[in-house]
């Protein structure tokens, strides 16, 4: 079942919520739970939902209504999804007990190209097609995604080709490429002694990028205009930041209420992500958008069988004449349930 630790009490007024944003919960696949992961820039959107039979499926709603992936894989778990319904993420292979990358597309999956003894580890992909991630040796690493220091940083031309790794900033001994921007731009994160937030060219050099403190950082997204988004360390948690160039951050998540605050996902002049809540004592998240840097809380969404009252954001995209974001509310037991706000 998609859950969250359960909540800490009450304590204490919220950052205001946000006007103008209408909220509504995704049906499922049968079961309690789900979680909505991305969406691509013409509002299809993929994550993962609890079955009525009692496991978990990926999921990809099209206008709100599910359609269950069929992957042969164990602990599927989608990363993204562009325009042309192009899913990628990773699943388990429990025959050969490997993790795989893979692909999918009207109703055909497909594993990622990789040259033998590597694993993909997709995170992204782009309306056309360039798909970033990281790749990893088998032995290293076949128990999960997620950045460490055996991944090699990577991009796929388009999800039929062989992939090419990324450089990485001197000292580096691994990363992870999270995002994509329109112009083919990868960014992520490089690890050292510390975690780095860089943005690679097209051609694949890279760029390290300032934080607030001078610690560690990662880009998770990179919105239409090129500005990179993220979060960075400071002293007392991660503050939200965007990179508008390349020498300088800036800090959207102070204007949160509380110590830590994520950036995932931006268009022009908004950006959103998760962020403590004031009103909440312990890691209870509320999903969060940023106009410029002022901070408002997206409101949980509620059904007859479901109450709402924290979440996250994790992607955002403009459909017609209004802000459209994605991500989960969660209940006071900590379950989740996938989550559209529509803002004016």
């Amino acid at each position: 079942m998609v859950m969250l630790p359960n909540a800490a009490t009450a304590a204490g007024p919220d950052l205001p919520q946000a006007a103008n944003c209408s909220v509504r919960i995704f049906p499922g696949l049968g079961g309690p739970g789900s979680n909505a992961i991305a969406s691509s820039s013409n509002g299809l959107v993929i994550g993962i939902a609890d079955t009525s039979a009692g496991g978990s499926a990926p999921v990809l709603w099209r206008g709100g209504q599910p359609t269950q992936l069929s992957i042969p894989l164990d602990s599927v778990a989608p990363a993204g999804v562009n325009a042309a319904g192009v899913v990628v993420g990773t699943g388990y292979d429990a025959t050969n007990e490997v993790l795989v990358g893979w692909w999918w597309q009207d109703g055909q999956y497909h594993p990622l190209p990789v040259k033998p003894g590597d694993i993909a580890i997709p995170s992204a992909i782009s309306d056309n097609g360039i798909v970033a991630g990281a790749l990893v040796a088998d032995e290293e690493h076949s128990d999960g995604p997620g950045a460490d220091e055996d991944e090699r940083p990577a991009v796929w031309p388009s999800v039929t080709t062989a992939p090419r790794e990324l450089t990485l900033p001197a000292g580096a001994r691994g990363g992870h490429a999270f995002a994509l921007g329109p112009d083919g731009t990868a960014g992520g994160v490089a690890l050292a002694d510390d975690a780095t937030p860089v943005l690679w060219a097209p051609d694949g050099s890279p760029k390290a990028l300032p934080t607030l403190s001078g610690k560690g950082g990662v880009v998770l997204g990179i919105d239409a205009a090129g500005q990179a988004l993220g979060q960075s360390a400071v002293a007392d948690g991660t503050h939200a930041v965007t990179w508008a160039a390349p020498s300088a951050v800036t800090d959207v998540g102070a204007a949160a209420a509380g110590p830590a605050s994520s950036a995932s996902s931006g268009i022009a002049g908004v950006t959103v992500g998760k962020g403590s809540s004031a009103s909440f004592r312990g890691s209870r998240p509320q999903a969060v958008i940023w106009i410029g840097k002022s901070a408002r809380i997206l409101p949980p969404g509620s059904d007859a069988q479901f109450t709402g009252v924290s979440g996250s954001a994790s992607s955002v995209s403009r459909q017609g004449a209004n802000t459209v974001v994605i991500g989960y509310s969660a209940a006071d037991n900590g379950l989740r349930r996938a989550t559209e706000w529509s803002c004016k």
